[in-house]
């Protein structure tokens, strides 16, 4: 009789996040150059796609840097791999950035989406919210963004262009929002009761807390989100900057509050509890950004939130049509965080978010 071999269990790799960390890690160990260049394009690669971060890394890696790929994703365990990096690092410990800490890769967005509660899935979502077009940074125009959103099944969604404060944004003025507004009123004449579109304005907040927008301004688009994105001075609280902001009049969603950038930048520094508070005294929603590089609020900050009273915006701060998938990555963040479905703007129907935005 034939002797069958038991059956060998699938090789143990280490996540994707973990072993774009890995090679993050290992970019800041060599100086500005090729290498740390190559060591960052490998990890990136890793960290954003959905399959196995191996096969992406190696793909994405110089010739002399897949050996060294192969090497970190053969490691068993996430200790065997920091103890790799160690040792790769001429015996440096790994330490993770401060920056990088509470992001999801994406392969660890679809786990948390496949495990969570079917109820905060993007796909049971009403609405598609914080989008940009070509009127200020955006890549695309107004109708072949809501187009986008309505082949995705959305009912409505929130165009959030910048204002013209965010000069490198080319954000828009009086006669670009009236201009703007026009074509919004036509897409729904023509298809609002398949999609309707709801004008919105992305203000910036001033160093002092005031807006770049005066009142009148803001009066005349549905929902204004206030945001942060320049002076962000680590070494300062900005808990009276954020505090005057959500104050203000017609000011209906803080966006991205932190500020914070994968890698780059840690965001604001503020005391949450009295941002939050305030946002839910005044009944300004706060946004959890997908935006992959952004993902702000991080799960933390945003049961936070929840807990302060604040109602939630999931935002894909998208500036193309593909972009608007990074939503996955704000209800991820929403189910870690175990936001109630009863407290996301997203679940409303248009008529419902028109009542809360009027409100306001």
């Amino acid at each position: 009789m034939e002797r069958r071999e038991p059956p060998t269990e699938p090789r143990r790799r280490p996540p994707n996040g973990a072993l774009a960390e890995a090679l993050f890690a290992l970019a800041e160990h060599e100086p500005p150059g090729d290498r740390r260049v190559a060591l960052l394009k490998a990890g990136y690669a890793a960290f954003d796609t959905p399959d196995g971060g191996r096969r992406a890394a190696l793909a994405a890696a110089a010739p002399w840097l897949r050996p060294m790929v192969e090497q970190l994703a053969a490691c068993p365990s996430e200790d065997s791999l920091a103890a790799a990096v160690q040792r790769l690092a001429a015996g440096e410990p790994a330490r993770r950035r401060a920056t990088r800490e509470r992001y999801l890769s994406r392969a660890e967005v679809a786990g948390v989406l496949a495990a969570g509660p079917p109820e905060l899935h993007p796909d049971r979502m009403r609405g598609a919210a914080h989008w940009h077009t070509t009127d200020s940074d955006g890549k695309a125009a107004l109708e072949t963004m809501a187009r986008a959103c309505l082949r995705r099944g959305f009912a409505w969604s929130l165009v959030t262009d910048h204002s013209r404060g965010l000069e490198v944004a080319s954000g828009l003025d009086a006669e670009g929002l009236r201009l703007q507004r026009g074509r919004i009123d036509r897409w729904n004449h023509a298809h609002g009761d398949e999609h309707a579109v709801v004008q919105g304005l992305e203000v910036e907040i001033l160093e002092d807390g005031t807006l770049d927008v005066p009142r009148g301004e803001r009066l005349e688009v549905a929902c204004v989100a206030a945001a942060v994105h320049r002076l962000f001075d680590p070494d300062r609280d900005q808990t009276d900057r954020l505090l005057r902001a959500v104050s203000t009049p017609q000011v209906h969603v803080l966006a991205h509050p932190r500020g914070r950038h994968f890698h780059y930048r840690s965001g604001l520094r503020a005391r949450w509890e009295r941002v939050f508070a305030a946002c839910a005294e005044r009944g300004v929603a706060v946004e959890i950004n997908g935006f992959p590089r952004r993902q702000d609020l991080d799960w933390e900050l945003a049961r936070l939130a929840v807990d302060a009273g604040c109602d939630i915006l999931l935002a894909s701060d998208a500036h193309a049509p593909r972009h608007l998938e990074f939503d996955h990555y704000a209800a991820a963040i929403a189910i870690k965080a175990e936001v109630p479905r009863d407290r996301i703007l997203n679940v409303m129907h248009a008529d419902e978010l028109e009542v809360w935005l009027g409100d306001r």
